[in-house]
C-alpha cells in the first residue's frame, strides 16, 4: 500500500505530467509547511496558473480544499495576475493514475 507522503508525491507527478501534455512549463512546486497538498505554478505562453493538488487512494475521494486553502491559493495567484486551480487526483494502491480532475476555483462554486 502506498504511504501518505508517497501518495502526495505520486499524485503531484501525475498532475505535472498532465500539465506538460497540455504544453505547460512547471515553474515552481511548493509543499506547505503544515500538512497539506502541493501547489504547482505553471505557465504557457498565454496562461499562468497555480494548482493545488489533493490526492487519495481509490476508492477514497480526495478532500476538497478548505476555505483557507482556497483563499491562500487565490492570493498567491492574484500577486502575479495568475489563475487559481484545484486538482483532485485518485491513484490505485500501486500509484497508478485512476482519475485526475481539475478546474479553476472561480468555477468550483458561487460564494466560496
Amino acid at each position: 500500500m502506498i504511504a501518505t507522503l508517497e501518495l502526495e508525491e505520486v499524485a503531484e507527478e501525475h498532475a505535472v505530467g498532465a500539465l506538460r501534455k497540455l504544453h505547460f512549463s512547471i515553474m515552481r512546486r511548493w509543499t506547505p509547511v503544515a500538512a497539506g497538498s502541493a501547489i504547482l505554478e505553471a505557465w504557457t505562453g498565454s496562461q499562468h496558473i497555480f494548482v493545488r493538488v489533493n490526492a487519495a487512494v481509490a476508492p477514497a475521494e480526495p478532500a476538497s480544499l478548505s476555505p483557507d486553502e482556497k483563499q491562500e491559493l487565490r492570493q498567491r495567484a492574484a500577486r502575479t495576475d495568475g489563475e487559481a486551480w484545484e486538482a483532485r487526483v485518485v491513484v490505485g494502491p500501486d500509484g497508478e493514475l485512476v482519475q485526475l480532475e481539475w478546474w479553476p476555483l472561480e468555477r468550483s462554486g458561487a460564494g466560496e
